[in-house]
């Protein structure tokens, strides 16, 4: 079976400061002590290609993990962050806009006809997700590691729970029945081959979600 090794990238500066991290959001200090610290965890682990989003936050971490773990790496846009909207990115998490714009897409989060400006809706999340996941399956690789975001990995678990067949009332779901992700934690997904019972809707299984031991 095909593993994959979702970590979610380490501390952001926007993180430390409760912004909304903006596209070119770099590592926090503390943000690179995580990612050395999941290299050294990471270094124990066959993995065989990685893979990092096309955020910069992502991108440094997979590189520190790959100076310990010497594979290719590769970037992506399937596996980039859920974008809101371009107008809030880099502004506090509590500032009156912010928090009206946030709250109208989770209002909206069910009609698959509303956007707010360049944001996105489910629709193009599971898109994105069902692409990603299709783009890992089609590697030869059999161990892969992917450095993503917090919520797009939510997504990531709830298209591997329920395949094509996602909706966003599932998708709520599983967003409010998991833990939020802590930086560089890493889950784990598995490719099926075999038919399972009750399961013919994806061929994938979420094996470990938000595992941060290493973190102390």
């Amino acid at each position: 079976m095909k593993t994959v090794y979702f970590v979610r990238h380490g501390e952001s500066e926007n993180n430390a400061a409760r912004r909304y991290n903006s596209f070119d959001t770099p590592l926090s200090s503390k943000g690179i002590e995580q990612a050395h610290t999941i290299a050294e965890r990471c270094a124990k682990l066959p993995i065989e290609l990685i893979y990092a989003s096309t955020m910069p936050r992502s991108r440094q971490t997979a590189e520190i993990i790959a100076r310990k773990v010497p594979v290719a790496l590769e970037e992506s846009g399937h596996f980039k962050e859920r974008i809101t909207a371009s107008r809030i990115l880099g502004k506090d998490r509590h500032d009156p806009e912010v928090k009206a714009i946030v709250e109208q897409n989770w209002e909206h989060f069910h009609d698959p006809k509303w956007r707010f400006e360049d944001g996105e809706n489910f629709q193009d999340l599971k898109d994105r997700a069902l692409a990603g996941l299709e783009l890992l399956a089609s590697r030869p690789e059999q161990h892969i590691l992917v450095v993503s975001h917090g919520f797009f990995t939510l997504i990531i678990a709830a298209t591997v729970i329920f395949g094509n067949d996602l909706s966003s009332q599932e998708c709520a779901h599983i967003i409010g029945g998991l833990d939020d992700l802590e930086n560089t934690a890493i889950s784990i997904i598995k490719q099926h081959t075999k038919v399972r019972r009750f399961s013919g809707r994806s061929q994938w299984l979420l094996r470990v979600w938000n595992d941060h031991a290493h973190l102390g």
